[in-house]
């Protein structure tokens, strides 16, 4: 199995101690890799698109088609281990917030 990563975007926008923001692109085939989510989170999905949810032990999911402005939320019992892949024929963004 592959390392599994704290950084849950392609690039950390915003921290303080109340939240983190992470801005998401993933090109079409691309994963996010596996990475782990400690906290609530949600994300606002821009553009639209398809992403595939892959969990812990590497079961793919039914990919989950997605509008944009959709906002999506997420409760973190523990941890959260998983990964996505665009499943789209065009570029996938999205804004992550994970709360504190």
């Amino acid at each position: 199995m592959s390392d599994i990563s704290e950084d849950v975007g392609s690039k950390l926008l915003f921290e303080n101690g109340r939240v983190r923001v992470w801005d998401l692109t993933l090109a079409p085939g691309e994963s996010t890799g596996r990475h782990r989510h400690k906290e609530d989170y949600l994300y606002v999905v821009i553009g639209g698109g398809s992403l595939q949810p892959v969990d812990a032990d590497g079961l793919k999911g039914k990919s989950r088609p997605m509008a944009d402005g959709d906002v999506r939320w997420r409760d973190v019992e523990d941890e959260d281990i998983h990964e996505a892949i665009n499943t789209g024929s065009e570029p996938w963004r999205n804004i992550i917030v994970e709360l504190k």
